[in-house]
Parts: C-alpha cells; sequence; structure tokens
C-alpha cells in the first residue's frame, strides 16, 4: 500500500486512535478550524492526496486547482460537500459516510416530538420564573395517534420502529419504498395527500433535492389534519419557513421541531424566533459521541479501502 498525502481540512471528530491510522497510511495534515475562504482551502489540499472533509465546500475552482488530489473522503452522509462533477471530470473519487447517525437522529426527531407535545421548554421557563401552576401544560399522548414518516429510508424506518414502541400507528411516503422491510415495521404506505390528511404528527427524513426542495409549501400544510405536528431532522428546504411560520402563528399547525432551517446559520430575525410553539436545535440530530467516533472509523475505513484498491461508499 502506497502512502500518499493525506489532509484533514476541517473541523473532524478525530481521536488518538484514529490520528495514529491515518498516520500509518501516509503524510497527514491536520487543520482543526475551518477554511477562512476559499484561497485558505486551496493552500490546505494543493499537495493533497485525499483529502477528508467535514464541513467546507470543495467547489469545482477548488478541486481543479489541486493537481495531486485522488480521492475526497467526506466525513459526513451528505455528499454536497464536493462538486461531483468536477470530481468525476477529474477521476477523482469521493466517498461519504451512510447510515452512521441512524440512532442519533432518530432519537433526536422523538427528542423534539415529546419536547413540542408536552411543552417541555415553556414548562422549563415557567418553572424557572418562580411559578409552579401545572394547569397551562396539558400535553398530548403519542399512544393511539398516527405518524405519518415522509421518506422511509433508514432513518424513516427507525423512527417509524420507535414510534411502534409508542403505540403509534405509522403512515409512510417514499417515492422507492421498501415493502418488505415496511411490512416488517407495520409501516403503511399511501400517496403523499392521504398522509397529510391523517397523520397527527409528520416527520421528515428525505435527502436534498430538486424533487424535495419545498415538499411542504401551502398547499401541503393546508392539506395536513388541524392542529397537526411537524418535525424536521432532514434539510431545512424540504419546508417552505415562510409558510410554515404562518400555519404556526395562525394555529393551523400546533407545534413543529426543527433541527434544520432553510438558511444555516439562520438570520436573527428569523420570525421563527418569535414563536412559543416550535422548538429549534442548531442541526445536531446526527451529534452524538457514539456517532462521530462511528463516523470518523467508517470514513477512515474509505481510504484503506481505496488504497487497497476496494473502493467503497461513493457518491
Amino acid at each position: 500500500m502506497m502512502k500518499m498525502k493525506i489532509a484533514v481540512v476541517d473541523h473532524v471528530h478525530l481521536e488518538e486512535e484514529h490520528i495514529k491510522k491515518l498516520q500509518a497510511l501516509g503524510d497527514l495534515q491536520v487543520f482543526q478550524n475551518p477554511p477562512k475562504t476559499p484561497d485558505e482551502l486551496k493552500e490546505r489540499i494543493k499537495e493533497a492526496d485525499i483529502v477528508i472533509v467535514g464541513w467546507s465546500d470543495l467547489t469545482r475552482n477548488i478541486i481543479d486547482s489541486a493537481k495531486e488530489l485522488k480521492m475526497i473522503s467526506i466525513w459526513a452522509t451528505t455528499c454536497h460537500y464536493a462538486d461531483l462533477e468536477a470530481a468525476k471530470e477529474k477521476g477523482v473519487v469521493v466517498t461519504h459516510v451512510p447510515g452512521y447517525a441512524t440512532e442519533s437522529v432518530a432519537e433526536h426527531t422523538f427528542a423534539l416530538l415529546l419536547a413540542v407535545i408536552r411543552k417541555l421548554p415553556l414548562a422549563d421557563k415557567h418553572v424557572r420564573n418562580g411559578d409552579f401552576d401545572w394547569r397551562p401544560f396539558a400535553g398530548r399522548e403519542l399512544a393511539g395517534k398516527t405518524l405519518g414518516v415522509i421518506g422511509t429510508g433508514v432513518i424513516g424506518c427507525r423512527v417509524a420502529e420507535i414510534a411502534r414502541v409508542f403505540r403509534m400507528q405509522v403512515l409512510g411516503y417514499d417515492k422507492y419504498p421498501n415493502l418488505k422491510r415496511a411490512e416488517e415495521i407495520g409501516i403503511k404506505h399511501v400517496d403523499l395527500k392521504t398522509l397529510l390528511k391523517e397523520s397527527d404528527a409528520i416527520t421528515l427524513h428525505v435527502t436534498l433535492t430538486s424533487e424535495t426542495e419545498g415538499l411542504i409549501g401551502e398547499k401541503e400544510i393546508e392539506a395536513m389534519k388541524n392542529r397537526a405536528v411537524i418535525i424536521n431532522t432532514s434539510q431545512g428546504k424540504v419546508i417552505d419557513e415562510n409558510a410554515l411560520f404562518d400555519a404556526l402563528k395562525s394555529g393551523r399547525i400546533s407545534f413543529a421541531g426543527l433541527d434544520v432551517l432553510e438558511s444555516e446559520p439562520p438570520s436573527k430575525d428569523n420570525p421563527l424566533f418569535k414563536l412559543d410553539n416550535v422548538i429549534l436545535s442548531p442541526h445536531i440530530g446526527f451529534h452524538t459521541v457514539e456517532a462521530a467516533k462511528r463516523c470518523t472509523d467508517i470514513c477512515i475505513d474509505n481510504v484503506v479501502k481505496f488504497l487497497e484498491g476496494h473502493v467503497q461508499n461513493t457518491c
């Protein structure tokens, strides 16, 4: 196995064992802080054969500037950190890490769902302000309710499994459903219109594409059950934020739990910040100690397999 120059170009979770493994594979450079400019990113990768990237955008211009580049190992499930067309033209292999955060994202989905229907942030604030009146905080139970899962891939299926433990009915919508897996879990696949109409709570688990951008807009919200709940731990742009704000403000949608937003970081005057019936988190669904280590393990294994001539997890 030939040694190559490996550059970790921004913040990637690295434990001592990971650093030692990378050093055994090649000449290693680690940059912990994100590059401030595209030129700084170009400088970091200019001599690298292999680039490990967590957050930086490897555009066509940046990829073309890296004359020795042979592989990009993305420390994430999504592939959008690299211009795949530019990489393909240059003969650069691009890999990603599928499935590493399934448990983390699924659990965070339910953390948001339970927090909104039991009004936990408001109750916490209430107690901290010196009030202990329980009467304003009547919540809802999950048992017996219907959860609509939009996107029944690995994460969506795990969410459905958890929902079944809560004794929820589960409706699913996916353009390419795994019907055998759905039957094992107890997901009833329906069309989107039916899911919107019949679900008490809706959770989104789709990748961002031209088809899914704006998937939930004014028309879809109008089709939902009155006072439904929306949870999004997938991609912010799959929901029309303006339409969601209007529905939350009017009470048409009772609660929302959002781990992702249309623009990240959001502007400080985002109107959602003014609403008490929405809970926000800063895109942390994937972010657990266990998932971070798992992601790095697979990310480095992608490099090992590339060097051995057995490429895996390509974008």
